[in-house]
């Protein structure tokens, strides 16, 4: 008996113990209202994200979410921006293990989820989550889904999200008629197996402004698809050996290509190694010893501050003659003076306002030179000088913050800004969080602009790009760009009008050159361009070259 009795203790006493390791492990979590990025007011749907996460988040004994009122009250008062640190605050204030936060974005029928999850005591990382769906049907499953990510990867807890209502069966076409060629499709598909330049003929892709000037006959050259984000591409001699090579920019990499006949090869990688975020590039000899140099534009990984360089074959290899720069570059090709470098230093919080410097080497290095009067904040990415009123004066071309062009005559006098929107580009610098719930603040960077001459009559235009958001630009924080054109613009005395411009090519221009491309002895019209970018975590980027050949 005595013995029965010690035993039936210890299963009592291991049986308390257990429930009590239980008791202690169970997790507290504070969820933050997401921000809604939205032109109406989506507070309703706000609002039922956040029940759905919390009751799926929720399991008695294990996760307990903290009332929404008790986390509204603990924050600050005006609230500051929802970063990690912020969120560790937040938790250690509520006595809570976990803090998640996120935003919410609306954009037509679409609707995407993009969060952040916070370990308080800093066990585990940080965590992201996302996910979309594109009509607010599917919301429902999309927050089952994070939910499920959320209790697998922060809990251990594997959970079976609901799944969508089937769809009836559509209809089965009715047989028709193979459909005609599509001058307007993408050149991947226009060009399916074709490795040289289109022949003669074929209908043009690029088409006058609403019957003003010529329409264009451009011939069409693409390379495969490259499993790399293309954010820069420049044209250059950068070997010395009289052959033009393509240089594509990537985030950590500088990729060398060469066209020469029938082939697209890479001669030469320079790695980064992960040291920074590459998000311009620029070719020419400014320090005059006849090779020319590459001016990589290049931020710190965390897309905060400056950490640009230049490159420059020493006739074996291609090594650095300057690095950690705080500088932005930008060659502007000048009829009478060749080629130029300008350079905007970097200030912390934004990439626009600082003066910028026509560059000299000297010294062993680039020093300011000259400054340019521009009458705005503006980036010098988006910015070249050109004679474009044909008054046999420079004047500045460039993007403003908000993606208009301004044109600015001597001394930094606007003389004309577009009531368009230009460019459009998704390299950004990341600003501090100025709202609750905020994952990021991005201020995007302005495209290039390339001034050109023509040999019918030697006046200057400026071509730019068109890149066409799926929101038509109305959201300050969030793009998504679906297909792209070129545009060129002449000055018709009044300001920059279309002369002509290229019919949509689905993808994103990420970024142009105008030379020899394929050494042929004239000049081609390429372009990186994305077709997508990657920026989903299940997805890898897509990106290819394109020329264009122009009919004399």
């Amino acid at each position: 008996m005595k013995k029965l009795k010690t035993a039936v203790l210890s299963v009592l006493l291991v049986a308390l113990s257990t429930s009590v390791f239980a008791a202690a492990k169970t997790a507290t979590v504070a969820i933050v209202p997401f921000k809604v990025n939205a032109e109406k007011d989506m507070n309703f749907l706000r609002d039922g994200v956040y029940d759905m996460l919390s009751s799926r988040l929720t399991k008695e004994g294990e996760v307990e979410v903290l009332n929404r009122q008790t986390v509204e009250k603990a924050l600050a008062a005006p609230p500051g921006p929802m970063t990690e640190a912020a969120g560790r605050e937040l938790g250690r204030k509520l006595a809570a293990d976990y803090v998640l936060f996120g935003s919410l974005t609306v954009l037509g029928n679409s609707i995407s989820l993009d969060a952040k999850m916070v370990d308080v005591a800093g066990a585990k990382p940080t965590m992201s989550f996302f996910e979309q769906s594109e009509d607010a049907g599917g919301i429902i499953s999309r927050v089952n889904a994070m939910a499920a990510a959320v209790n697998e990867k922060m809990f251990d807890r594997t959970t079976v999200a609901a799944q969508p209502a089937p769809v009836a069966a559509a209809a089965k076409p009715q047989a028709s008629q193979p459909a005609p060629a599509d001058s307007q499709q993408h050149p991947e598909k226009m060009l399916r197996q074709q490795t040289g330049f289109g022949p003669e003929g074929r209908e043009s892709p690029f088409k006058s402004e609403e019957g003003v000037g010529r329409e264009l006959s451009p011939q069409f050259w693409r390379s495969a698809a490259f499993k790399h984000l293309f954010n820069g591409i420049a044209l250059g001699d950068v070997d010395g050996d009289g052959k033009i090579e393509t240089v594509v920019l990537t985030p950590q990499s500088v990729l060398i290509f060469r066209k020469d006949q029938e082939r697209f090869f890479q001669v030469h990688e320079y790695k980064e190694s992960g040291q920074g975020y590459n998000i311009g590039i620029d070719i020419a000899d400014i320090n005059g010893n006849g090779v020319p140099e590459i001016f990589v534009t290049s931020m710190s990984p965390a897309r905060k501050s400056m950490a640009s360089f230049v490159l420059e074959h020493d006739g074996k290899t291609y090594r650095r003659i300057a690095e950690n720069q705080s500088w932005y570059f930008r060659v502007c090709n000048l009829p009478d003076r060749g080629k130029i470098l300008l350079a905007q230093e970097h200030r912390s919080g934004g990439p626009h306002g600082t003066r910028i410097y026509e560059m000299l080497w000297r010294n062993g290095r680039y020093e300011p030179e000259s400054p340019v009067a521009v009458p705005t904040e503006l980036n010098v990415l988006g910015l070249t000088l050109a004679d474009v009123t044909d008054s046999r004066k420079e004047s500045t071309v460039a993007f403003d913050p908000d993606d208009h062009i301004r044109v600015s005559g001597a001394g930094g006098k606007e003389e004309w800004k577009s009531s368009e929107k230009y460019g459009g580009s998704t390299l950004n610098y990341s600003a501090e969080r100025t709202h609750l719930g905020e994952v990021e603040n991005s201020i995007y960077l302005p495209m290039r602009l390339l001034p050109y001459r023509t040999p019918k009559d030697g006046k200057t235009r400026i071509l730019a790009v068109k890149n066409h958001d799926i929101s038509g630009m109305r959201l300050e924080k969030f793009r998504s760009f679906t297909d792209s054109q070129f545009i060129s613009l002449f000055w018709d005395g009044i300001g920059l009008a279309a002369e002509w411009r290229t019919r949509k090519i689905s993808g994103c221009i990420r970024d142009f050159a105008i030379g020899d491309f394929d050494n042929d002895g004239e000049d081609e019209l390429i372009a990186a361009i994305a077709l997508d970018e990657g920026r989903v975590i299940t997805t890898s980027p897509k990106c290819m070259v394109i020329a264009l050949e122009f009919a004399k």
